[in-house]
This record gives structure tokens, sequence and C-alpha cells, in this order.
């Protein structure tokens, strides 16, 4: 952690992630490329005072996520995130 940086949890970016995917996101369980520790989004390291926000794995440091807000438009990168688990809405078939 870098001197002037807040570290908090997942839940830190609960309400971006239910912006951009319409639904409750922190019980989400995340793969991390680097190391390939799962866990739920809300247990992911969260640094707020960055160009930006990035998301690191609490296992290894790897970073996951990046969310850049500017104007009308969000930059989004989950090129650390190996796989993103969600559940199904209730009522929600296979198909």
């Amino acid at each position: 952690m870098r001197a002037g940086e807040t570290r908090l949890d997942g839940n830190a970016i609960g309400g971006l992630l239910l912006e951009l995917f319409g639904r409750e996101m922190t019980i989400a369980v995340t793969t991390c490329r680097a190391c390939g520790a799962r866990g739920e989004i809300a247990r992911l390291e969260v640094y707020v005072r960055c160009p930006g926000t990035v998301v690191r794995c609490p296992v290894c440091g790897a970073v996951l996520m990046r969310f850049v807000e500017g104007g009308e438009r969000i930059w989004v990168d989950f090129g650390g995130v190996r796989s993103l688990e969600i559940d199904r809405p209730p009522g929600r078939r296979e198909r």
C-alpha cells in the first residue's frame, strides 16, 4: 500500500457494480487470473484514492479490476479476473 492510498473492502464498489450490472454483485465470486484465489467481490481489496478505483486480490495483490469515471462514461477493466460467477435470478432457467 502506498502513502495516501485508502484500502476498503469490495462493498465499496457495490453501488458502481449495481449501476453497471443492474443487480447486487458483491456476493458474486471472482477467480484471480494470477494466483487462482476465489472469493466474493465483497472480500476483495479496493483502493479509491488512485487514478480511478483499483480492485486487488487479497491473496497475491494482483490487480483484478479497474474503474475510471469521467463525464458520462465509465471505463471498466476486468483483465485480472479469470472468471466471475453470478447466481441466476430466481425463476430463471438454464438455456
